[in-house]
C-alpha cells in the first residue's frame, strides 16, 4: 500500500464514479449548454484555473484544492495542484497529467514508489474500454462532456463577465437514474457496480460566451453519508484559446500505476 498518495487517488476514483449522467438529447436551452461543451472541445489548445472546496459536515474547516493546466488540441493536459496535507495542514503540490481516462500524478507526499517510479497512475475507468461520450469528469474535457450529458430543465440565470469577456451564466443538473445502464451499454463489467455505490446527483453551471464557447463551470455535489455529508463544490475557468503546448507523458517504465489497488481500496470500503 502507498499511502497518502493512493489515498488521493482513490478520491479521485470516487469522483469519477459519482459523476456519470443520464442520457442528454433535451431541447431548448439545454441544447445551449450541450453545443457550447462540444465548441469549446475543438478550439484546440489553451489554458485553464480550478478552485475546489470540499466541506465535511464532521470537520469545520473545509479543504480548499487550487490548481492550474494547459491543454492541446487533444485535450491532453498537463498542470500543477496545490492540496492540504490533512495531517500538518501545509499545502502539498501535485503535479499531474492526463490523457483520456488515465491520469499520473506525482507528489513528495507519496514517498518512495516501488521500483523507483517517478509518476503514481490511475485508470479512471478501471481498466474498462469506455466509449468516450461517457466522460470521465475528472479533468476539464472530461467535465465539458459531462456538460453534454445535462439532464432536467436548465436555467437562464443572467449576465456576467469571465476574466474580463461578457457571458451568459446557465444552470442544470446532472443525474445518475441511467449512468450504470449507460455503461453497461458500453461494454463496462465493473465500473456501473461502483456507480450504483457511490454516485450522487451533480447540480453545474456553464459560462457560456458570444462565441458560444464555455469561459467558467461549476459543479456542486452533496455526498450523504450515515451521520454526516460532504459537498463538493468545483470551478474551471477557460482561457487563452488556440495555446498548444508541448505535453509528453510519461513513459511506462516511470509509472506504478496503481489502478488494481485503488479499485481494491473503493471496493473494500462498502464491506
Amino acid at each position: 500500500m502507498i499511502g497518502g498518495g493512493l489515498a488521493v487517488l482513490v478520491a479521485l476514483l470516487v469522483l469519477f464514479t459519482s459523476q456519470g449522467g443520464d442520457e442528454g438529447g433535451g431541447v431548448g436551452p439545454l441544447n445551449a449548454i450541450a453545443k457550447a461543451a462540444a465548441e469549446t472541445q475543438d478550439v484546440g489548445g489553451g489554458r485553464a484555473v480550478l478552485r475546489g472546496v470540499i466541506r465535511d459536515s464532521g470537520s469545520s474547516k473545509p479543504i480548499v484544492l487550487t490548481g492550474q493546466l494547459v491543454f492541446d488540441g487533444d485535450w491532453v493536459t498537463r498542470g500543477t495542484m496545490r492540496v492540504p496535507d490533512p495531517s500538518s495542514g501545509r499545502s502539498v503540490k501535485l503535479d499531474f497529467m492526463q490523457d483520456g481516462s488515465m491520469i499520473y500524478m506525482r507528489s513528495s507526499k507519496f514517498g518512495t514508489l516501488p521500483d523507483g517510479r517517478e509518476w503514481l497512475g490511475l485508470d479512471l475507468a478501471l481498466g474498462e474500454d469506455l466509449d468516450t461520450s461517457v466522460g470521465t469528469g475528472s479533468d476539464a474535457h472530461g467535465e465539458l462532456e459531462m456538460l453534454e450529458q445535462a439532464t432536467g430543465e436548465v436555467e437562464k440565470v443572467g449576465k456576467e463577465k469571465v476574466r474580463g469577456v461578457p457571458t451568459t451564466r446557465y444552470r442544470s443538473r446532472l443525474g445518475v437514474a441511467e449512468s450504470a445502464k449507460r455503461l453497461r451499454e458500453e461494454g463496462a463489467e465493473d465500473t456501473p457496480a461502483i456507480v450504483e455505490k457511490h454516485a450522487s446527483p451533480l447540480q453545474l453551471e456553464a459560462w457560456i460566451d458570444n462565441k458560444g464557447l464555455v469561459r467558467r463551470m461549476r459543479l456542486f455535489q452533496l455526498r450523504p453519508a450515515p451521520g454526516e455529508e460532504k459537498t463538493i463544490d468545483t470551478r474551471t475557468d477557460f482561457y487563452d484559446f488556440g495555446y498548444e503546448p508541448e505535453i509528453e507523458l510519461p513513459d511506462s517504465d516511470e509509472v506504478f500505476d496503481a489502478t488494481s489497488e485503488a479499485k481494491e481500496q473503493l471496493e473494500s470500503s462498502d464491506e
